[in-house]
């Protein structure tokens, strides 16, 4: 067993690197307060590269796997202070860029990546709504097929990126059979007829530099062609994209763990009380074991996840505990590193900052708790059939 990043993965993680420290981020604390994310900065990333990482080869493109698109994203957030900006490139690749390239047919993938690439597009993932959040199944928005057109009625609510996407992935009601085909996967501009999305982006406690809005769609026609995948085939795609994002996705939090656990030793070796360095300390010596446990526990599930999603298991198991465990360890070592700051950890900067940044990952791609609900059947199931 090989622990080590295959040759592409180090490339990568290398070019990623190299992207990250090239961004201009003087402005971070203004925009964080702001509640601001930057365009200008997402198109500097998409054009200098990371626009090729899951477009496919026969348009030029790098074509990346999971696990070497998590490390990529790894090494992005490792290196650039602004973690919305990463979360907001990191959903746009693994629920926008993903879904097309897995399941949009040639002249789709064409029309659409080509085009996304090209002029740096950002889009949006929209599923959510207010009555169906972790219930997907209760979503109302719909596409009502008439003739040779589809007409779009309801609304999306917390989406990431609405407020400044240029194009969208939605996943709408298509049929009221109860049952798994109910639901179909569309693409669209941003600025069709019928489409009003929220200018001003809702205002959070952490990824203040991601803007998240709501999707108004009123009598909104779309031609057959934005259909992607068959018609009912809205939950499957759904179903790949959210092992993605969280999966690949969460790869950032590895990388803001990493920056937080240089940043944190750093500190409390140049920190002295009562005549001695913090980090003589065993209290202060355990919180750092502590944090560098849960980095590397968290790294090795998340990396075994994206290996799993490599070899075409989409059994939801090794994304749910990655993604739990990662976003557990986020959490615990923020708290960890603010406290050994001490009043430095509570001021406005990098370290107050990855602790409002990390407490949402509990809950978005899926709370907590609805994953081990999901986990606690799957693991009864594999109990049965004697596979654990």
């Amino acid at each position: 067993m090989n622990f080590d990043f295959t040759e592409q993965q180090q490339q990568i993680a290398q070019q990623a690197t190299s992207l990250a420290q090239s961004l201009d981020l003087n402005d971070i604390a203004r925009r964080d307060l702001a509640g601001e994310f930057s365009k200008p900065l997402f198109r500097q990333l998409i054009t200098q590269g990371v626009g090729n990482w899951l477009m496919p080869k026969n348009l030029g493109g790098d074509d990346l796997n999971a696990s070497e698109l998590c490390a990529g994203i790894e090494s992005l957030a490792e290196h650039c202070e602004d973690t919305g900006l990463i979360f907001a490139l990191s959903a746009h690749l693994c629920a926008c860029i993903h879904p097309i390239r897995a399941f949009a047919n040639e002249q789709q993938q064409l029309h659409w990546l080509t085009k996304l690439q090209q002029e740096a597009w950002l889009g949006a993932h929209a599923i959510t709504e207010k009555g169906a959040g972790s219930d997907i199944y209760a979503m109302s928005t719909s596409a009502t097929k008439e003739q040779t057109k589809f007409v779009v009625n309801g609304h999306k609510h917390y989406i990431t990126n609405a407020p400044f996407c240029d194009f969208m992935v939605v996943h709408l009601r298509t049929a009221n059979k109860g049952n798994y085909f109910d639901f179909s996967t569309f693409i669209m501009q941003s600025s069709e007829l019928g489409i009003r999305v929220s200018q001003t982006p809702h205002s959070k406690s952490g990824l203040r530099t991601t803007a998240m809005g709501d999707i108004h769609f009123e009598q909104c026609e779309l031609p057959e062609e934005a259909l992607i995948g068959r018609l009912g085939a809205g939950a499957p795609i759904f179903q790949i994209s959210m092992e993605w994002e969280r999966v690949c996705l969460f790869a950032l939090y590895l990388g803001q763990m990493k920056r937080q656990l240089h940043k944190t030793a750093a500190f409390i070796q140049s920190r002295s009380q009562f005549g001695e360095s913090l980090s003589e300390f065993q209290a202060v010596q355990h919180q750092l074991s502590d944090m560098y446990l849960n980095y590397e526990s968290a790294r090795l599930l998340l990396y075994k996840a994206a290996w799993s999603l490599d070899k075409g298991d989409m059994s939801g198991v090794s994304s749910a505990l990655a993604k739990i465990a990662v976003s557990h360890a986020a959490i615990s070592n923020a708290q960890m590193a603010v406290q050994l700051h001490g009043a430095q950890g509570v001021l406005s900067g990098d370290i107050e900052r990855m602790l409002r940044d990390a407490m949402p990952s509990a809950i978005f791609s899926g709370t907590s708790n609805v994953l081990k609900n999901n986990l606690s059947t799957s693991i009864l199931k594999r109990f049965q059939a004697n596979w654990l």
